[in-house]
């Protein structure tokens, strides 16, 4: 199933691999939507305390990739760099890469 999902929502992203010599493109769904979170995490017997936060991910198909992504490699999406923070395999044949924007002009 993730193959036509991929197929039909994906758009292809240049990832920069850092064990590999040049950036190659990879099929993914990107996704900058707002989550909750709760920072205190779960506790017994206490009601959540959530806010709302923006987390960039990419969901990726884990057989595209010549090599395993990993923390640090970064993906060119929509004209922006982005690194990968955490790789979350999803133990069907895909992962949720949880990016990070990467200013690439500091101040």
């Amino acid at each position: 199933m993730l193959g036509p999902c991929l197929d039909a929502f994906g758009n292809p992203y240049q990832w920069k691999s850092q064990s590999l010599a040049s950036s190659q493109p990879i099929n993914g769904i990107f996704d900058d939507g707002f989550k909750s979170l709760d920072p205190l995490g779960e506790m017994p017997g206490v009601t959540p305390t959530n806010i709302t936060t923006s987390m960039p991910r990419l969901g990726v198909r884990l057989s595209d990739f010549p090599v395993a992504p990993a923390q640090g490699d970064e993906f060119v999406i929509n004209g922006q760099t982005y690194e990968i923070l955490e790789v979350q395999p999803d133990s069907h044949g895909g992962a949720c890469l949880e990016l990070n924007l990467v200013d690439i002009n500091p101040s």
